[in-house]
């Protein structure tokens, strides 16, 4: 994109996983007006440096997760648990359940270079999507560089939320129809949506077609190519919060 020139009604959202941070700018009417990839998370970017937003989203992709129940005290057991100790972890909540997520080692640089800034996890806005629908039954999902994420419902109820490590589309195939079958949901009344380009939805179409009736694309996906998945993901999640 050309150059930024700011507005203070304009809105940032950033996307960050591992090694890549993708700055979203959206103007007052939401509409993207500049983009930049920025593949160093030692540092900010000089360009945005002097810049000032009406809104500032971080969002946080690929972390390690762990979810409690609301009425537990501390998540460290549960996290430590799953992950083993001396990671840094920080700690969110909604209305159903607590949420540990590894820190990012650039976010304490990140978070003392923007103002006001509203820190959501994948996870967080994936169910947040989610739960807006009316779907008794459902399974969402999607894949960034080689993890799988889903989350399920079963019986209008929310009961799982996971990451996979994959190799191929055959054992995302996999781990999603094993999640299907461990926690008993009916094939026949389950609807199955996947954030990824028209290509890649194709592709896991074609996968499911002779086991799952009701498999869908996110509508919020208008890339009709073989995007990557970061610009994918960056664009979804931002419309979560647009």
């Amino acid at each position: 994109m050309s150059t930024y020139h700011n507005a203070v009604s304009d809105k940032l959202v950033l996307f960050l996983d591992s090694d890549t941070s993708i700055y979203q700018i959206y103007s007052k009417d939401n509409q993207l007006k500049y983009q930049l990839n920025h593949h160093d998370n030692s540092s900010f970017p000089e360009e945005l440096s002097a810049a000032i937003f009406s809104s500032t989203y971080l969002q946080l992709v690929n972390s390690k997760f762990t979810l409690c129940p609301l009425d537990e005290e501390k998540i460290d057991s549960f996290f430590q648990l799953n992950h083993g100790t001396g990671i840094d972890f920080l700690t969110a909540q909604n209305g159903t359940f607590k949420i540990g997520y590894e820190k990012p080692k650039s976010f304490d640089l990140l978070t003392q270079k923007l103002v006001n800034t509203i820190i959501a996890t994948d996870i967080e806005l994936l169910f947040e999507y989610a739960s807006k629908k009316t779907h008794s039954h459902a399974l969402y999902f999607y894949e960034h560089q080689g993890v799988l994420s889903l989350i399920a419902w079963k019986d209008d109820l929310f009961v799982l939320s996971n990451r996979y490590s994959i190799a191929d589309a055959d054992e995302l195939f996999y781990f999603v129809m094993l999640v299907i079958e461990q926690l008993e949901i009916p094939i026949q009344k389950i609807y199955v949506e996947c954030i990824a380009s028209q290509d890649k939805y194709e592709e896991y179409k074609s996968l499911f077609k002779n086991y799952l009736p009701s498999f869908q694309q996110s509508n919020f996906i208008d890339m009709k190519s073989n995007e990557d998945s970061s610009k994918i993901l960056s664009h979804f999640f931002a419309q979560c919060v647009l």
